[in-house]
């Protein structure tokens, strides 16, 4: 992550919070958010962070143009899920009088306890990706990215069937996703999330494929950090992000009894 890098993240990030904070300010006047206004903001966040990632895969680490491609396909499904499907599933939610909820994400402190809690979620996939697709420069026998998909989504299971969850999820991260999984988009969502996984494992198997006949370990290292700083970005941009949505379309929340 040197000084070049940075500056990319900082000039995407930046003008990706620019989006976050002006394009909601500049919608209509209806109750809710509308569609449209979600996928603009959705558009204009992923364009902006997705064009500083592909800069650094293929100016600053080298990366071919199909392995930075990759990478930039399954962060562009992370935007559509965070800014767009799951803004909407919160607002049918409490368009339908069946916001329960105990953290309210329109709370700054909440909606940062969510976002942590959701993020921990997302880097744990992206661990598991990494730790399977490494097994590659240390000469073991290589996998598919098949393989790096079954494994990633059987954690996932396994977490969610045990309770194996950290703690900290039953502190609002674990309700929002259950929102978020009960909506009209709860299809849209899981399919998205699919798709970022086998992106994501295909961008990974494909670095570890070049770091292994490069014989540069640091390679696929570098790109592992670089992913989930992107994801950490994110999750931070998203409670900006809600708190703007809900300051301007107040979320009507029932206290549960």
């Amino acid at each position: 992550m040197t000084a070049a890098v940075w500056a990319k993240v900082t000039a995407g990030f930046g003008l990706a919070l620019a989006a976050a904070v002006l394009v909601p300010r500049a919608g209509d006047d209806g109750d809710v958010p509308s569609l449209g206004l979600l996928l603009t903001t959705g558009v204009l966040v992923g364009v902006a962070t997705t064009g500083a990632l592909y800069l650094v895969l293929r100016r600053d680490l080298g990366l071919p143009t199909m392995i930075a491609l990759f990478a930039v396909g399954y962060n562009a499904v992370v935007v559509l899920v965070k800014f767009v499907l799951s803004p909407e599933a919160l607002y049918e939610h409490s368009e339908a009088g069946t916001f329960e909820a105990f953290f309210d994400p329109s709370e700054t402190g909440e909606a940062i306890i969510i976002s942590s809690c959701v993020f921990a979620l997302y880097a744990l996939a992206l661990l598991v990706i990494y730790r399977v697709c490494r097994r590659r420069l240390f000469g073991r026998r290589p996998v598919s990215w098949k393989r790096v998909l079954v494994i990633t989504l059987l954690t996932g299971a396994v977490l969610f069937a045990t309770g194996a969850i950290p703690l900290l999820l039953l502190f609002g991260g674990l309700e929002y996703v259950d929102f978020v999984f009960s909506s009209a988009v709860s299809g849209l969502v899981a399919l998205a999330l699919a798709g970022a996984v086998t992106l994501a494992a295909i961008a990974f198997r494909s670095t570890a494929e070049r770091a292994a006949l490069a014989g540069d370990v640091a390679l696929l290292v570098s790109v592992f950090w670089i992913g989930l700083a992107f994801l950490a970005l994110y999750h931070a941009l998203w409670v900006v992000y809600v708190l703007v949505l809900t300051a301007i379309w107040p979320l009507k929340v029932i206290t549960p009894k």
